[in-house]
């Protein structure tokens, strides 16, 4: 059928539905953007979310960042409301998060290190005082130290700053799903979108349905994954990354729990390094979700099934091998349309980079471009500021994810191409180079907007690039000695205060909930 008799059949069904805002797929990133856009300006707009219930995701265990648990506790919109996250919990097979840990990173073979979710509590001072310190003191190795979840860690303790999550990602879709549903300013339709209808100005003016609808808005966000089903019809390329992140296949995989693995969980991911990328180990409430993300350019598929399987010592049943391309979208908003999640832009699983950058992109197009009316909204001014913005954030994060890698093993055909400097980034390079003398502080990150410098240093010390005695040498250089073993002592005072009325971590407490 072309273009015309399409349209034509629509019309003599005559179903229409006129809204203002259209979110295209009701994945994970659908239903986050459509509950940040009601909660930061509730009841301001009309929101139909299309969703298909043929399209389905894939759910071996993921997890977050602990901005996810900022947005469940209402902590962005002025709330704290802790019995949400106790709901999170019940309801997505979650357990928390306190950080990852890294495995076979670096040259040293065999060796791990901690990378907590939060920051040093001095992290926005120059140099950081407290995290020079424990550098100084009690080596790479204990960094994590540095932090309240570092320290929750290690004492096995629940941290009372929040965490992160792991969580089955469909479930928690329907979370959102949930508590949008009793609005009444939002719909949601379960169809397939067929085709996309543009104005004589280039703009999105309706989406036609498998099911006979037509759907008109002002404002449409593209979350329909890697098929970019709106933001195709606006051509607006794809930015690759893979130059300098080099993964481009994921082979998640389920694993039950045993016993003696069950009871050996603890609240972090653990990503280990292999031969050719890395793989995940996420403890959700029932089972472990795992994966391989590695390079094809370096494994087959069987290779890769082998090696894991070589590496758990068990058979394992890939759900599939998933392929895909790191980078972002030129644009992100391109006239009436802004992509979100997948659509907008994917690096790879590490980091849990990419329900983070959802949220991040969502509370700031909610809180800074969006107003009553598309007329404000849809203006040349703010669309060039959000893409500026986020194409910041974006290659930021390439550059966080990138550092990863550039830890020095040169033990199989990947570590040794990337150890040749093929792909480290300009930014990652001069990080590294001027770790050797000093750790770097925000005021490297400054103009790189959305970057948490004490993450960065996670993985700088991690991979043994800042040494302590150039953390001793700093505080020397700074005359912040005694200082930095003040804010230290009160800082674990602090904390073992904190700790001490928590509760040790337990997966049998989440698999009872």
């Amino acid at each position: 059928m072309d273009w015309l008799s399409y349209c034509s059949t629509y019309k003599e069904l005559n179903v229409r539905i006129d809204v203002d805002i259209v979110v295209a797929g009701g994945g994970t990133a659908g239903w986050i953007s459509a509950y940040i856009i009601e909660e930061s300006q509730p009841g301001k707009h009309n929101i139909t979310v299309i969703e298909s219930s043929s399209i389905g995701i894939i759910g071996a265990g993921e997890g977050s960042t602990g901005i996810l648990y900022d947005l469940v506790s209402g902590h962005f919109f002025g709330r704290n409301d802790l019995g949400n996250v106790i709901n999170f919990l019940e309801e997505t097979d979650s357990t928390p998060k306190f950080g990852i840990y890294h495995q076979n990173w670096s040259k040293k073979l065999g060796q791990g290190y901690f990378a907590p979710l939060d920051a040093s509590p001095t992290g926005e001072y120059a140099p950081d005082p407290v995290f020079n310190y424990v550098l100084s003191k009690f080596g790479p190795e204990n960094a994590h130290l540095a932090s309240y979840m570092g320290q929750s860690y290690n004492e096995n303790k629940f941290p009372d700053t929040g965490f992160g999550f792991h969580f089955n990602a469909f479930k928690v879709g329907q979370f959102f799903k949930k508590r949008l549903e009793t609005k009444k300013n939002f719909t949601v339709i379960d169809a397939v979108i067929q085709e996309v209808g543009l104005s004589h100005s280039g703009e999105i003016e309706s989406l036609y349905l498998d099911s006979g609808q037509e759907v008109k808005g002002e404002l449409f966000f593209d979350c329909t994954g890697f098929a970019r089903v709106l933001m195709s019809k606006l051509e607006t390329p794809w930015v690759s990354y893979k130059e300098n992140l080099i993964t481009d296949r994921a082979m998640p995989f389920i694993l039950d729990y045993t016993e003696e693995s069950k009871s050996k969980t603890k609240p972090y991911t653990t990503a280990h390094a292999q031969s050719s990328g890395w793989m995940w180990d996420i403890p959700l409430q029932n089972r472990r979700g795992c994966g391989y993300v590695y390079s094809s350019n370096f494994l087959t598929e069987d290779e890769a099934q082998k090696e894991i399987e070589d590496y758990l010592g068990q058979p394992i049943e890939p759900i599939k091998h998933l392929k895909f391309e790191p980078g972002r979208s030129e644009s992100l908003w391109v006239k009436n349309c802004v992509a979100s999640g997948l659509s907008s832009v994917f690096m790879e699983p590490l980091e849990a980079t990419s329900i983070h950058t959802t949220i991040y992109q969502m509370l700031n197009f909610s809180m800074e471009y969006l107003t009553s009316e598309k007329e404000t909204t849809v203006i040349e001014a703010n669309i060039k500021s959000f893409n500026e913005k986020l194409k910041t954030f974006n290659d930021s994060v390439r550059d966080f994810l990138n550092l990863h890698y550039q830890g020095g093993r040169t033990d199989s055909d990947f570590w040794k191409y990337i150890s040749t400097g093929a792909t480290v980034t300009p930014f990652v390079e001069e990080v590294i180079a001027r770790a050797k003398n000093k750790l770097p502080s925000h005021v490297q990150y400054e103009h790189r907007w959305g970057t948490n410098t004490s993450l960065w240093n996670w993985i700088i010390a991690g991979l043994g690039f800042v040494s302590p005695e150039a953390a001793s040498k700093q505080l020397l250089t700074f005359g912040k000695e005694e200082e930095a073993a003040a804010m230290y002592k009160n800082f674990t005072h602090s904390s073992a205060q904190k700790n001490q009325n928590q509760d040790n971590f337990s997966l049998d407490r989440f698999i009872s909930l």
